[in-house]
């Protein structure tokens, strides 16, 4: 069902985007007053409230730089943007927050606009459970701003967004270590494509030159505060992130209010890594028989392979916890792309939906819902929980055909609201939820 809308006064038409985001912030605002009357949350983010988790971190460098530690953890281990941001502006948490929200909703707006996403699904992105981190003092806010640059300069070939969003990006977290291999690959393919080769070239060598630049930047500016110029790396061993062989059953330190997530992050990098082979034996095919294939826009491959960047990261260093792989993803314009990109392509037979449910609920076992005590839960309860959370799963995949688009829209747009608020305040309570 296509996701029509009555003719519109021009000027609404021109900025339906941003009206689309008034209206979330309008809704959002409804809700979060009325669950706070209620008494169902009781938390709301102030400036004694938000001083969590690596808020403390960011902060330290805000005030004081950097300072680096043999024996310990320290804040070493982030990333400049944002701390000096919030230096710059002059604001404390609370603002800093603010800051960071409209920030947000200001690239979601330019970034809808520019992938002509209709307003159903502009809506139901905006409320995605993992963005309660866009209105916290975390990088969540600039990385996205930076990864709209980098991916609307790819979509309208503008070399200067693209290399300020890379730069950024990797001024704001540790962007190069899932950027570089997206990078080399969608260079690879962008250059079998016809008359593409020189462009491609150039696009992926000035990006990797921004991201070089990125991390010459961050090494010296920790090198100049504390005298050593590979603090970021070295400092890591203090936070737990060293190679690790893959434990299972997979596991979730934030409990089963954030596993649906990250379970369905954890899906999607996989999806991604097999569309990534598939890309990759195509190419194969491609330049031994010298046979044109359909062209994949080269923003959509730089998002399929975050995605495989970002899991293999969080498999490979934390060793069968998903913690963070949510945010990683789902946070980003990327996960706007790729469902954006989903919702473009002809509608699918609905045995294809089944198979795949079938295959998602067969693929849940690396949680152990068949063979072990999955969090206390029976494997009938395990099952259950699953089987919600591939409805869900496929309800997103199959958008662009529900029959009943609107109403499913909906449902989803308020589920997705409610189980933000609720991340948002175990968050606030120092609750684990990354």
């Amino acid at each position: 069902m296509p996701d029509s809308v009555a003719p519109l006064p021009g000027f609404i038409a021109r900025y339906r985007n941003v009206w689309v985001v008034g209206l979330h912030v309008l809704l959002l605002a409804c809700l979060t007053s009325a669950l706070y009357a209620f008494g169902i949350i009781r938390y709301l983010p102030s400036n004694d409230t938000l001083f969590r988790w690596d808020v403390i971190w960011y902060n330290q460098i805000r005030e004081g730089g950097y300072v680096y530690s043999e024996t310990q953890m320290s804040n070493a281990a982030f990333f400049p943007m944002l701390p000096y941001v919030w230096r710059l502006s002059g604001l404390w948490l609370l603002g800093m927050s603010l800051l960071n929200a409209s920030l947000f909703l200001a690239a979601s707006a330019w970034l809808a606009h520019q992938l002509r996403l209709p307003p159903r699904l502009q809506l139901l992105l905006l409320s995605t459970p993992s963005l309660l981190f866009m209105v916290v003092p975390y990088t969540e806010a600039l990385f996205f701003v930076f990864s709209t640059l980098l991916v609307l300069g790819l979509r309208r070939r503008r070399l200067w967004w693209w290399l300020l969003g890379l730069l950024g990006c990797g001024l704001t977290r540790s962007a190069s270590t899932m950027f570089t291999p997206a990078l080399v690959f969608m260079v690879l393919m962008w250059a079998m494509q016809p008359g593409q080769r020189k462009t491609a070239i150039v696009w992926g060598a000035s990006g990797l030159g921004a991201l070089l630049l990125s991390i010459g930047l961050v090494a010296t500016t920790q090198w100049y505060q504390t005298g050593e110029p590979l603090g970021f790396i070295r400092a890591q061993k203090h936070w737990g992130h060293t190679l690790r062989a893959l434990n299972f059953p997979f596991s979730d330190p934030s409990g089963i209010d954030v596993l649906w997530l990250d379970a369905q992050a954890l899906w999607l990098g996989v999806a991604a890594a097999g569309l990534c082979t598939w890309l990759a034996w195509r190419w194969l095919l491609q330049w031994r028989q010298q046979r044109a294939f359909p062209i994949l826009a080269p923003e959509v491959i730089f998002a399929l392979g975050y995605c495989v960047g970002v899991t293999l990261f969080i498999l490979s260093y934390q060793g069968g916890s998903l913690w963070n792989i949510g945010r990683y993803i789902f946070a980003t314009p990327f996960f706007v792309v790729l469902v954006a990109y989903q919702a473009s392509l002809p509608a699918w037979p609905w045995r294809r939906y089944l198979l795949i449910a079938l295959g998602t609920m067969l693929f849940w076992q690396v949680f152990g819902i068949y063979s072990l005590n999955f969090d206390t839960f029976s494997t009938g309860q395990a099952i259950w929980y699953f089987g919600l959370v591939t409805a869900y799963l496929v309800a997103y995949l199959a958008w662009r055909q529900l029959r009943w688009q609107r109403e499913i829209t909906m449902l989803l747009y308020v589920f997705n609201l409610v189980m933000l608020l609720h991340m948002l305040e175990g968050w606030l309570q120092y609750y684990v939820v990354q």
